[in-house]
């Protein structure tokens, strides 16, 4: 592999290419010397009635070679850290341009170019030592020289190859237009591929020491039904299907909304129960059955197979005073405790009877949840004692009907707000 030095290498290979081959009965009639073979951006190259005989290699662009493109892919630990070092392929495209103020000069030049790189597809890597140490041989060598003279691109295993590249009438003009100089004949060439490859140290995997082969059927927990389908928080929920137990009862978790595994609280083959966390929010969610797997000869737990999803809604919990009913007042802030908090983004709507009372939403700026919720009781309302509810995100707080002999609120639902004027 070669490093980053690699681009300016390959320059520095053509121009070489160009260099001996003028001095082995090239038109050096015509360029001199070897300054007349540069490198450099168009604009830069001086032009006009006086302009001197030259060939100008310039890389106009860098393409990632389709055939490595996968060769290795970026690898990163979970913190960050290098698992390899995977190499980038790339073309590069170079346009070769011929100049001179005298007749035939540039078709000359322009075709004497072409001719040497046409006997030369793939390029020797004796070559490439060759030009890499010529860039130095002269004292003092320029710092840019210098630094491309140590490049490794003669030890990589890809070979460095010229190919022809046609470009259309269209593409040379928006190429000449973008350059912002005057246009002299001009041919393209492909050269691949470069091979660049970080050489930094990175974590290597321990070589394997014992081989455990574990065969599993392909058998998912399924789940068929969840009890109850509006449940509280911190509440127990019911799962009922099928292939719930693997090889220890530990193996099976419940995952809520696509989240880690948690234990559960019992486990069957049939039935699974869990506690609903606190840390839910009130609405609707999703539940799975995780069955994990334990390898021969290892404690480490793998993931292994996931049930299908079965929503199910977590309903908030008014938090009742001491002595019910919760007092309202006709055009008052009524506030009201909730069981779980209600975070800035959900929607809340407050029922007092069948009066539904939505909330503002909560400031931005303020905490990301809270238990409490404010809204103001309508002057429309009539003075009276009536069921109250709260929706959050489409999960409505339950009724419980009061079916105590004797008391006050018997055959009545609960909870309670009392509105006064």
């Amino acid at each position: 592999m070669s490093d980053y030095l690699a681009v300016g290498g390959v320059s520095a290979v053509l121009k070489s290419l160009l260099t001996t081959a003028l001095a082995a009965g090239g038109p050096s009639t015509i360029l001199g010397a070897a300054a007349g073979i540069t490198n450099v951006a168009p604009d830069l190259v001086s032009t006009g009635p006086d302009e001197s005989a030259q060939i100008n290699l310039f890389l106009y662009y860098a393409s990632i070679n389709p055939a490595l493109r996968n060769l290795g892919l970026p690898s990163m630990s979970a913190n960050g850290a290098s698992l390899s070092n995977p190499p980038l392929a790339i073309n590069l495209h170079y346009l070769v341009t011929a100049y001179g103020s005298n007749p035939f000069d540039a078709e000359i030049l322009l075709g004497w170019a072409m001719q040497v790189f046409h006997s030369t597809p793939v390029v020797p890597r004796e070559t490439i030592e060759q030009a890499l140490a010529d860039l130095v041989s002269v004292h003092p060598a320029p710092a840019e020289q210098q630094l491309i003279s140590g490049s490794t691109l003669a030890s990589q295993a890809e070979h460095i190859r010229i190919t022809p590249e046609t470009l259309t009438t269209e593409e040379i003009y928006r190429l000449w237009t973008a350059f912002q100089t005057s246009y002299r004949p001009t041919t393209s060439y492909q050269v691949s591929v470069v091979v660049i490859q970080d050489t930094q140290s990175y974590a290597s995997n321990l070589p394997v020491q014992r081989r455990s082969v574990l065969a599993l059927p392909l058998i998912s927990p399924l789940i068929a039904s969840v009890t109850p389908a509006m449940i509280a928080s911190g509440q127990t929920l019911t799962i009922t299907g099928s292939n719930f137990l693997g090889d220890t009862a530990a193996d099976t978790q419940v995952s809520f909304d696509m989240g880690a595994g948690v234990a559960a609280a019992t486990v069957q083959g049939s039935c699974v129960r869990a506690v609903v966390p606190a840390t839910l929010a009130a609405g609707t969610h999703n539940v799975r059955v995780l069955r994990n797997v334990t390898f021969p000869s290892s404690t480490r737990v793998h993931p292994g197979f996931s049930s299908n999803p079965v929503p199910f809604q977590l309903v908030p919990v008014i938090t009742l005073p001491v002595t019910p009913p919760i007092k309202a007042t006709q055009g008052s802030p009524l506030t009201l405790t909730l069981t779980p908090a209600v975070g800035v983004m959900q929607t809340v709507v407050v029922y007092i009877g069948d009066q539904a009372i939505p909330m503002s939403p909560m400031p931005l700026s303020g905490p990301a949840t809270s238990t409490q919720i404010t809204v103001t009781v309508p002057a429309s309302i009539a003075v009276g004692t009536y069921p109250l509810r709260v929706e959050v995100d489409g999960a409505q707080s339950r009724l419980t009907l009061d079916t105590t002999s004797g008391s006050p609120t018997f055959g009545q639902f609960l909870p309670q707000a009392e509105v006064s004027a």
